[in-house]
C-alpha cells in the first residue's frame, strides 16, 4: 500500500462511514485507486456484538481499530484507520500461550478492585460470601461450595498473572511505537511452572507448596465477584460477574508423573483491563509485599497504595471493616486492626507507608502517610 500521499478527507471519511455501516468491506490486501488518493484498508472482520474491546483482536491495528470503534468517535477512527505497521514476522505469533520471564517483573494490581477484600482475610478458605454495599455499586464475593473462596495469600498468584500480563503489553507497546510493528497481542494463557509462581510470589519450594499452590488455584478458579451498578448511579468499576481466573492445568510427564508445567488462562475482564493502547488501570506494589505474613498487612498495604498513592488518606475504622469483608464481630476486628499496627513499631512503618491511629469509639481513623524516601526511615 503506498504512503505518503494526501487523503481526501470526505473521501475518507465516507470509506470509513460505509465500512462500519456494513456497506461495504474490503478484504485484507486488496487495494481500490481513487485518483490520487492513497488507500485505506480495511480487515475482512466479522461485526458482532463484543463484550470485551478485545475480543477478536489478534494484532495490534486490530485493537486500534476496535477501540476507536467503541468509543474514539470518527475522527480517532479515521487516524488510527491511517497508521502503517510493518506485518509482524509469523515467528512471533503466539497462538496458544505466552512465555512470561520472572525475572526483575514488577507486581501489578488492578486498581478498581483495591479499596475492596475480593478475598477472605484468613489463611484458611471462607465459605461465607462477600457482600459490599457501596455508594457506586453492589459487590458479592463468593467461593465455591467445594473448595471456599480464595484467600488474600491466594491473591499473590493472581498478581501473578496480572504483572506478567502487564509485562508482555508494555514490551508490546514498545515494538508498535519504536519499530512500528504490527506486533501480535498477547495470549489469554500463560505457560509457566509452579517454581517460577512460587518464586515471584517468595515462597518455599517443596513438595507441601507445590500442592498448597494448587489447592489455591482452585480457589482463584471458582471464586466469582458480581458487580452492579445501582440506581441512578455510577460507577467505575467493570459491571458484571466474572473469576480471578479463568482455568489453570498442571503439565505432567505421562510416564513418570513429574510434574513438567503450568498453564493458566487469564479471565477475559483481567485481560481486556491491561491489553489495550492505553494505560491500564493497576497499581505496582512493592516485592516486600509477599514477604508479609499477617493477612491484615496485606489488606491495609492494598489500600493505602489505592487511597493514599503518594500522598495521605484516611479511614474511619468502621468504614474499614465495611470493606475488609471480615466475618468477625467489628470489636475483634478492631483489635487485630490495632494490633496489626503495634506490630509495625513505634515507626508505624509497613513498607513504604506510615500508618497510625486517631480518635475514640466511632470516630477512630487509621491513617496511611506514603513515605517520599523510604530508605532514609528506619522501622522499629
Amino acid at each position: 500500500m503506498e504512503t505518503g500521499k494526501p487523503l481526501n478527507k470526505d473521501v475518507g471519511i465516507n470509506r470509513l462511514l460505509e465500512s462500519i455501516n456494513g456497506n461495504r468491506v474490503k478484504k485484507r490486501g486488496q487495494e481500490e485507486k481513487i485518483g490520487t488518493q492513497f488507500e485505506i484498508d480495511i480487515p475482512e472482520k466479522e461485526t458482532k456484538n463484543r463484550e470485551y474491546t478485545s475480543d477478536d483482536c489478534e494484532v495490534w491495528s486490530d485493537l486500534e481499530r476496535a477501540e476507536s470503534g467503541d468509543s474514539k468517535g470518527l475522527g480517532q477512527s479515521l487516524k488510527n484507520l491511517s497508521k502503517h505497521y510493518r506485518k509482524a514476522p509469523d515467528t512471533r505469533k503466539q497462538i496458544d500461550l505466552f512465555i512470561p520471564s520472572v525475572c526483575d517483573v514488577p507486581a501489578k494490581d488492578d486498581f478498581s478492585l483495591m479499596d475492596i477484600a475480593v478475598f477472605g482475610l484468613g489463611k484458611k478458605p471462607s465459605f461465607k460470601p462477600l457482600r459490599y454495599d457501596l455508594k457506586d455499586a453492589h459487590i458479592v464475593v463468593a467461593g465455591s461450595v467445594e473448595y471456599g473462596m480464595a484467600t488474600i495469600f491466594d491473591y499473590d498468584i493472581f498478581l501473578f498473572a496480572i504483572s506478567h500480563l502487564n509485562a508482555e503489553m508494555e514490551r508490546i507497546r514498545k515494538q508498535v511505537t519504536y519499530d512500528h510493528i504490527d506486533a501480535y497481542l498477547p495470549s489469554r494463557t500463560i505457560k509457566t511452572s509452579a517454581y517460577d509462581v512460587l518464586t515471584f510470589c517468595q515462597r518455599k519450594i517443596g513438595g507441601r507448596q507445590y500442592k498448597a499452590l494448587e489447592e489455591s488455584l482452585e480457589r482463584l478458579a471458582s471464586t466469582k465477584i458480581s458487580i452492579k451498578e445501582k440506581e441512578n448511579g455510577k460507577t467505575h468499576r467493570r459491571v458484571g460477574m466474572f473469576g480471578l481466573i479463568d482455568s489453570f492445568k498442571f503439565l505432567k510427564n505421562k510416564d513418570t508423573g513429574e510434574l513438567t508445567g503450568l498453564t493458566i488462562s487469564i479471565a477475559d475482564w483481567m485481560y481486556d483491563g491491561i491489553v489495550r493502547t492505553g494505560t491500564p488501570s493497576i497499581l505496582t506494589m512493592k516485592e516486600e509485599y509477599f514477604l508479609l505474613k499477617k493477612s491484615y498487612h496485606k489488606f491495609l498495604y492494598r489500600l493505602a497504595l489505592k487511597s493514599a498513592g503518594k500522598g495521605s488518606a484516611e479511614y474511619f475504622l468502621t468504614t474499614l471493616y465495611e470493606r475488609s469483608g471480615s466475618d468477625r464481630d467489628f470489636r475483634f476486628f478492631k483489635r487485630d486492626i490495632k494490633q496489626g499496627i503495634a506490630k509495625l513499631g513505634e515507626s508505624g512503618r509497613l513498607i513504604d507507608y506510615l500508618f497510625s491511629l486517631d480518635g475514640e469509639g466511632k470516630m477512630e481513623k487509621i491513617r496511611f502517610l506514603h513515605i517520599k524516601n523510604p530508605e532514609l526511615t528506619t522501622a522499629e
